[in-house]
């Protein structure tokens, strides 16, 4: 099961491009719990997650996420999350103009773009769930991993997947980013498999190995790099490589660094 199911449930893409970003930035942990916390808040927000967040004031409507949370995160995080985009769909109509007023279409990789989309959404209003917003990687502050820090940026990247991608995986909403700038959603299923098949020499889960992993994935396909996330991570999930024997029936085959004829 991918969180992308969930987001399918919606039909109009403004409700999508916002539970799409729910069910990203939660993508964190078990499927079980992933699904347990986005359903829940999706409940909550609807039939139309576009139309709650559009009309969504936490000083006149409270937080009616209070009760809910997922592994570190409050339910004051969870509000705090529809009131940025709240913010966002009030500020630029939607989060695709308010992501794109960050970027530049000349560059190579959606890296900076995502830098400032982080920037950005850390300066909206943080009041009433906090008076600051806490210190980098903690509470809320998880949900913004920045590229500029070293982060992969894993969640933010697989939202940039499923908007900018158009096939039976991903939803293509977004028109103003070439999918050649995409960059992998790096977790521990594209590590592994990226340096069984010698993707990457890099040691460290990061920023630099998502775009080794990607630049590596960009010479066999230029345009589309990143359409090849979903079959190694699905292979990575897999994971054969715990199996003893298993090379001879792995898709991979030879292809693996640490193939044997075993």
């Amino acid at each position: 099961m991918d969180p992308l199911d969930l987001v399918r449930h919606y039909s109009a893409p403004p409700d999508q491009e916002v539970a799409g970003f729910i069910a990203a930035v939660l993508a964190l942990g078990r499927w079980e719990q992933i699904k347990k916390v986005v359903s829940a808040m999706l409940e909550i927000m609807g039939p139309s997650p576009y139309g709650f967040v559009s009309s969504y004031d936490p000083w006149v409507q409270g937080n009616p996420f209070s009760h809910l949370k997922h592994r570190f995160y409050t339910g004051d995080d969870l509000g705090l999350l529809v009131f940025w985009l709240a913010q966002i769909i009030r500020r630029a109509g939607s989060i695709e103009a308010f992501f794109m007023s960050g970027d530049d279409p000349g560059d190579a990789t959606v890296g900076t773009a995502l830098s400032r989309f982080v920037q950005a959404v850390s300066g909206l209003e943080t009041r009433p769930f906090y008076d600051e917003l806490p210190p980098p990687g903690r509470g809320a502050s998880h949900f913004l991993t920045d590229p500029a820090r070293g982060s992969a940026a894993k969640r933010l990247c697989l939202y940039l997947r499923w908007m900018v991608r158009r096939d039976t995986l991903d939803l293509g909403l977004w028109s103003s980013i070439n999918p050649a700038r995409l960059v992998i959603p790096l977790d521990v299923h594209i590590t592994r498999m990226g340096r069984r098949l010698g993707l990457t020499r890099r040691a460290s889960p990061g920023w630099p190995m998502a775009l080794e992993i990607t630049g590596a994935l960009r010479r066999l396909d230029p345009a589309d790099p990143v359409k090849y996330d979903f079959a190694l991570c699905t292979l990575g999930k897999i994971n054969p490589c715990k199996q003893p024997g298993a090379c001879g029936g792995c898709p991979i085959g030879s292809g693996c660094i640490d193939f044997t004829s075993s």
